[in-house]
């Protein structure tokens, strides 16, 4: 029996940056003097930090963020999930929020602003891009990838397993860099 072969379709990896690049746009929006400038840093450097979706992030409520943790409510597939925080990020935020009460919304914008912000900071990039490049770069500092999954809320460890793609082009890329 012959075997068919199958032309397979390239496998989509997604987009995204260094940590430099992302220090860069970060940079820019701390340096923001618009009124929004400390709320607008504030949102991409939480994206950044934990990885969490547009939507986590706009229903963010400051009841949730925990001692070491945020409690993503209702997220994708109505779940709720653990995420990671540090100390520094988990005391901006909650300085920023000082005057809310536990159950007030953190950052009171619609989901589509994210976006419109981020292209103001860097018009090549999205909202989802930070998420990308957490997956990337926890991968790439030794972070699991079990742990990942159950941060990034996905319910099937292949979808996660697409970071290790990722991660796999770079090796690439610096054995290349190697001078024989």
């Amino acid at each position: 029996m012959k075997k068919q072969h199958y032309n397979k379709t390239p496998k989509y990896l997604p987009k995204y940056l260094t940590k430099e690049e992302i220090d860069a746009v970060l940079d820019k929006a701390n340096h923001d003097t618009n009124k929004h400038g400390r709320r607008n840093y504030l949102m991409l450097l939480t994206l950044w930090r934990t990885g969490m979706r547009v939507s986590d992030l706009v229903g963010l409520k400051k009841g949730e963020i925990k001692e070491d943790t945020i409690i993503a409510r209702e997220g994708k597939g109505h779940k709720d999930r653990v995420i990671p925080i540090g100390f520094d990020l988990r005391a901006l935020l909650l300085t920023y929020a000082d005057t809310m009460n536990k159950d007030s919304i953190i950052f009171k914008i619609q989901r589509r602003q994210v976006n419109n912000i981020i292209k103001k900071y860097n018009p090549k990039i999205h909202a989802h891009t930070f998420r990308h490049s957490f997956a990337v770069h926890y991968l790439k500092s030794g972070g699991n990838i079990r742990a990942l999954q159950k941060i990034l809320g996905h319910s099937s460890l292949n979808t996660t397993q697409i970071y290790l793609d990722l991660v796999g082009t770079d090796i690439v890329d610096d054995y290349n860099k190697i001078v024989w």
